[in-house]
């Protein structure tokens, strides 16, 4: 009798787990090909601004994501959108200057070149900047990488001046929570920082809402923007 019972169970687990494979109710249940099919379709729908970045040679200063840059070149993942925008088409026609890099030409013109023939031919159109803007402002910015000399008397001092010289009027505490169109600048490499304040101080930099920035740090000494730019490389955006 029991092993009548055994029997019967078994049978009905049979028939269960074949009905439960083809689908109840008439439809059929995806097999594991058919998710790991959907899933590698899910994984080739990239971004196009990350297509975009990558086929501009973006990448080749500015690292994957936009968070290993090499040299003096900014992160730009997480960087506000309508900022990165505004920047690339000016330094697409020319509006962006800046001092001299260590080859002696306009801080802007290695990225102008990837972007802009000899001849003046644009390489990249609006629609692909604001793709690129739109993929890389929604990355998570990249994890401070400080200079591992810093004294932590110097960190603090750069603090007090960025305080002083109402740095954050602009962008935000500790250069988190900047206002609209205005670029963050927490967790930045302090060579970019530096270089980029030197330049708008000595009025190299023009573009975009620069002047606002003239009565900030027209009268800082070298020094004193180096401190600041130290400070803010080393205040993490990701936390």
């Amino acid at each position: 009798m029991n092993s009548m019972r055994i029997i019967t169970r078994a049978a009905l687990a049979v028939v269960l787990g074949v009905a439960f494979s083809a689908g109840l109710g008439g439809g059929a249940v995806p097999g594991t090909g058919a998710v790991k099919s959907a899933q590698a379709g899910e994984k080739k729908k990239k971004h196009p601004g990350k297509r975009a970045y990558r086929r501009m040679t973006c990448i080749a200063c500015h690292g994957k994501d936009g968070k290993r840059a090499i040299q003096d070149y900014p992160y730009l993942a997480g960087q506000d959108k309508k900022y990165l925008i505004k920047q690339t088409r000016d330094i697409v026609t020319g509006k962006r200057k800046g001092g001299k890099n260590a080859q002696g030409k306009d801080r802007a013109s290695p990225m102008r070149g990837s972007l802009v023939t000899p001849e003046g031919k644009v390489r990249i159109s609006d629609e692909q900047i604001e793709q690129i803007a739109d993929y890389l402002s929604g990355l998570e910015p990249a994890k401070p990488k400080p200079a591992a000399d810093l004294k932590p008397e110097d960190i603090e001092a750069g603090k007090k001046l960025y305080k002083k010289k109402r740095c954050k009027t602009c962008h935000g505490k500790g250069g988190k929570k900047p206002l609209k169109g205005y670029p963050y600048l927490a967790g930045q490499k302090a060579a970019y920082l530096f270089n980029q304040m030197v330049d708008v101080r000595d009025k190299k930099r023009k573009n975009g809402k620069i002047k606002t920035m003239y009565s900030f740090v027209k009268k800082l000494k070298d020094d004193e923007i180096k401190l600041i730019a130290d400070y803010l490389s080393t205040v993490d955006r990701t936390k």
